[in-house]
């Protein structure tokens, strides 16, 4: 039994099957077998191949009626004994060492149902277009499902793998490979890339199919069945008996689609006959870079074009692209999906052409420009990106990108090339022109005229570019300005100059006008009486605070909601006879205490509090509200619980502090509890997170000074990141239990009341490195445990962002806001050594509800990044994956501008800005910018590029726009040369453990 069975179906190729077979007898290794099976030839194929024959008898001849490729391929393997299948072409042929390197590959892969190598196209004996290497498909079923993933004699396969899928579909008369491939990666079968072999696919004009329709029809065929169960598979792997989800069909029918209209165009050939064929609606957020490269592909294989293909090919193809255009974005206007993609296609060319003269592809121009000569007005109507290549003595200086309205002014030109060459390789080439002040005097006088300055200022630069002088060198800055020139600005492209600045204004008056009027829930506390300084024990303040009824927003706030129930938990769910509530305000938290006791004496300083507590508090039976003074009366009776929270930093000194604890456990019962919460203040620690209100002591320093009263024990400490909650005990003093001391949660969103009180992390900056050390930018989406299982990558679970985070803060990171993050870029100052900025793109509530409580407990400032027309809705740019994620609304979002978050845009609709034409990437950009200035009241300097996709054009762009920073979803640490507008991120994908996490922040 021979190793590998070689299946070679052959029609009417008398003119290169000798040289297959000649391939075949070349091989290292001998162990084969060759089926070739003539398809009904009117030739001499039979012929050619029974020589061959006659002369190795591994060589086999089948004759059968023509019935196509596929039928003759399964009369082979129905004749095959080889354990390895290998078909071939009979017009392909295979290197020496083919079979040996394969079957080495196997050795090493004994679990590998097929192998596949890398494959090329050969054209006149040389290779054409592009090479397609052997990459490892980690689930090579979702790969078949929606595209075939490699040339037919690049596969390797076993022969019992192909029988049990049942060889091939002969009803296919094209794509009938890719059906058998995905039908085996459905098994799941193993697949391996041997990624040191290549094949050749040999090509001549007319090897293509000419049936274009059916090459449609067939490939959707195939890609329809991959997202369904397929009834010919009876042995389907589980996770793939029911398909690839059917989300993905659309993306993978309009993926073949394209390609087949793409080869049409090449073939000069309607395109959008071709595309109206297609019964599925098209998916206008199909990847404009995707389609492109397709479409490229097809054209220049369809037009059988020249390698390299571009410029030449664009004239024959540039009607064939535009129709395709046109219609796809009269498919969906607001996508303008079509435009996208000749956007991203006529770069794409031209990434290809170089820069050695004027261009234009598609929607984007190239421009030449020689520092030599007069910088030129561009006007080229339809044009949405520009490639400029600056040129300095025949030496290219620097090349950039631009989106332009379809023209740009000799001016503005020479003034963008000024910006980007002062800080390029021209800083060299100037370092060798020594220019003095002396001739430049005598060349001034000369300067009578407009027309005479041109010529004498270039005669000037020839004459100094062949001085040689150890002379003071002249201010670079100021060569460039005998250099540039600049041709006249015309009114017509100086309007297109001003068109970024123009939509701007537009979409900043249109947010203003947006802008919902203007509600500021932050009260006008009466915080002291006019002309008189505080005294908290005057009882005339009390009074005049609650002429205002409810001056601290106790109602209806899930901050303090959530303090009263961790305030209550502390009693560990007991039920109490008689207890004491101090400071009671208008009888909220009083309510609950009414739950767990018997009776409860609620007190506070002020008659008009007490008075509204009476009213809230009638309708609850063993509820008292009396007046109460903490330093001057007497406490009533004794009780079972005494609750006293947010008071007690309102005493005079810490020695009433203690006396009041002396007093209150003499008023409390053996086993008793006392619970209270207090503020964190900068007071006691000015290095955490507190509030810097003007009172001598805080939390801690309350909660020390009962811990130091022996008749109180310290039984529960729970450590929020804005107040502190103790339980305390009236217990023996000879047997004080532990303390129970954790950290916890706070909720959200923080009344803007009190988050306009908080220092977030004290305030401090820790102190800069003695060098620069690269540093991380972390981009997470969502922080949940559940959610669709295809964005499981974007999901991480908020015990693991836990996880994270203290391990960060165990290993001496620092958080940087982006203020800082700013500051250093413009200052160019190190950061701490160890420093990390943590980022969130798209808003979900999840970020409020899992990953901000987490932040701050760990003390570590984040970034958001909102896409404004989602803002209140949700991620529908995801529904394709299952329910979408929710995103916060204004309120929410406003509220977190005060919570060590800084807000960053992500454009308006969260779509792939690649493309854009200019109008369209501006009101993205610039729009959401003005969205949220306007609806936050702050500077917004910070954008986060929808799906990473950005561009030269894109990034300098952001720049017009009024940005200091920009994220990509390009990975990778920040170095001092990083660019600010295109700051690489590591992505911290669900499910990755703390040595993973550890790699990923550069340690």
């Amino acid at each position: 039994m021979p190793s590998v069975s070689v299946i070679i179906p052959a029609y009417n190729a008398s003119a290169t099957i000798d040289r297959t077979v000649e391939s075949l007898l070349r091989q290292t290794m001998p162990d084969w077998e060759a089926l070739v099976i003539d398809d009904g030839s009117t030739d001499s194929t039979a012929t050619t191949v029974q020589r061959h024959a006659a002369q190795d008898p591994r060589i086999k001849l089948t004759k059968q009626k023509n019935a196509g490729a596929s039928a003759a391929r399964n009369t082979g393997l129905a004749g095959a004994q080889g354990t390895w299948i290998q078909f071939l072409d009979a017009d392909d042929e295979l290197s020496p060492d083919h079979f040996a390197v394969m079957l080495e590959a196997a050795q090493a892969a004994p679990q590998a149902g097929l192998l596949h190598c890398g494959w090329r196209r050969i054209r006149d004996n040389a290779p054409w277009w592009t090479a397609h290497p052997a990459e490892q498909l980690d689930n090579p079923f979702a790969v078949t499902a929606r595209s075939c993933p490699f040339a037919i004699h690049a596969a390797f396969t076993r022969s019992e793998t192909i029988r049990s899928a049942g060889g091939f579909d002969s009803t296919l008369r094209i794509c009938e490979d890719w059906d058998l491939w995905q039908r085996i990666a459905r098994m799941g079968t193993v697949f391996r890339a041997v990624p040191d072999l290549c094949v050749d696919v040999h090509v001549r004009a007319g090897s293509l199919s000419s049936d274009l329709i059916r090459h449609l029809e067939d490939g959707l065929r195939v890609v329809r069945v991959g997202h369904q169960a397929d009834p010919r598979i009876n042995c389907a792997a589980p996770a793939h008996a029911e398909g690839e989800p059917a989300a993905g069909l659309q993306d993978a029918v309009w993926s073949h689609a394209l390609w087949v209209a793409g080869a049409a165009i090449g073939r000069n050939i309607d395109p959008v006959a071709v595309l109206a064929r297609v019964p599925e609606p098209l998916d206008p957020s199909l990847d404009a870079g995707m389609a492109s490269s397709i479409l490229e592909d097809a054209m220049v294989v369809g037009a059988f074009a020249t390698s390299p293909p571009w410029p030449e090919l664009w004239p024959r193809v540039d009607a064939g692209v535009r129709q395709l255009a046109n219609w796809l974005d009269e498919q969906d206007q607001e996508a303008n999906l079509g435009s996208r993609i000749l956007s991203v296609l006529s770069m794409r060319i031209l990434d290809q052409v170089g820069g050695t003269r004027p261009l234009t592809i598609g929607s984007a121009h190239l421009e030449v420009v020689d520092l030599g000569c007069a910088i030129r007005n561009i006007s080229q109507p339809g044009c949405e990106r520009l490639r400029c290549v600056v040129l300095f003595q025949d030496r290219e200086l620097c090349r950039f990108d631009a989106a332009i309205f379809g023209g740009m002014s000799g001016e503005a030109l020479a003034a963008a090339i000024r910006a980007r060459v002062d800080s390029a390789a021209l800083r060299e080439d100037l370092a060798r022109l020594r220019l003095r002040q002396g001739p430049l005097r005598r060349w001034k006088g000369r300067f009578r005229s407009r027309h005479n300055t041109i010529r004498l200022w270039r005669a000037y630069a020839r004459a100094c570019l062949k001085r040689d002088t150890r002379a003071g060198r002249w201010p670079y800055a100021n060569v460039l300005d005998l250099l540039y020139d600049a041709a006249p600005a015309y009114p017509g492209l100086q309007a297109l100059d001003g068109e970024v600045e123009r939509i701007i204004a537009e979409e900043c008056e249109k947010a203003r006008s947006q802008k919902p009027a203007h509600s500021d829930e932050a009260r006008n506390l009466k915080w002291g009486i006019p002309g008189k300084a505080i005294d908290y024990a005057e009882e005339a303040f009390w009074e005049h605070l609650y002429s205002d009824e409810n001056p601290w927003d106790y109602k209806g706030n899930a901050y303090e909601a959530m303090k009263y129930g961790q305030t209550l938990a502390l009693t560990g769910g007991r039920r109490f006879g008689r207890a004491l509530e101090l400071a009671c305000a208008e009888g909220e938290f009083t309510k609950r205490l009414a739950e767990v006791c018997d009776e409860v004496l609620a007190t506070d300083i002020s008659e008009a509090a007490v008075e509204r507590a009476g009213k809230a508090l009638s309708a609850y039976p063993g509820v008292t509200a009396r007046r109460l003074n903490l330093l001057t009366d007497d406490i009533p009776g004794t009780f079972d619980l005494i609750v006293c929270s947010e008071v007690l930093y309102y005493l005079p000194d810490l020695d009433a502090v203690c006396a009041f604890a002396s007093k209150a456990a003499q008023h409390l019962n053996p086993g008793g509890l006392l619970v209270m919460a207090n503020a964190n203040l900068l007071v006691d620690d000015p290095d955490v997170t507190g509030f810097n209100w003007a009172h001598t002591f805080g939390g801690k320093t309350i909660g020390d000074a009962f811990t130091s009263e022996p008749a109180l024990a310290l039984t529960k400490d729970v450590r929020m990141p804005l107040y502190r909650l103790q339980c305390f005990e009236r217990v023996a003093a000879d047997a004080p239990p532990a303390p129970e001391i954790r950290d916890g949660n706070m909720a959200y969103p923080l009344p803007r009341r009190i988050a306009e009180q908080v220092v977030w992390r004290g305030g401090r900056q820790a102190p800069v490195a003695s060098s620069w050390n690269p540093f991380p930018v972390l981009m997470y989406h969502r922080i949940a445990d559940d959610g669709p299982e295809n964005l499981a990558q974007w999901r991480t679970s908020p015990s693991a962002f836990a996880a994270q985070l203290a391990w960060l803060r165990d290993n001496g990171f620092t958080g940087i806001t982006l203020e800082r993050l700013h500051a250093v870029f413009a200052a160019g100052e190190p950061l701490p050594e160890r420093a990390v900025v943590i980022t969130f793109d798209d808003a979900t509530r999840d970020f409020m509800d899992s990953a901000l409580p987490l932040l701050h407990r760990f003390g570590f400032p984040s970034v958001l990044y909102v896409p404004t027309r989602a803002v209140g809705k949700c991620a529908d740019w995801d529904s394709r994956h299952g329910p979408p994620a929710p995103i916060l609304d204004w309120t929410e979002i406003a509220s977190l501008a005060y919570c060590d978050v800084t807000i960053g845009a992500h454009s308006v609709r969260h779509v792939p800005l690649t493309g854009m034409s200019p109008e369209e990437l501006v009101r993205e950009m610039a729009g959401s910018k003005a969205i949220l200035e306007a609806r936050l009241e702050r500077e917004i300097t910070s954008f986060a590029y929808p799906f990473g996709a950005f561009d030269p054009a894109i990034r300098g762009m952001a720049a017009r726009c009024g940005y200091s920073s920009a994220v990509t979803c390009v990975d990778g640490l920040v170095n001092a040369d990083a660019d600010a507008l295109a700051l690489c991120r590591q992505e911290v994908r669900g499910g990755i453990g703390l040595d993973e996490f550890a790699v990923l922040v550069g340690r």
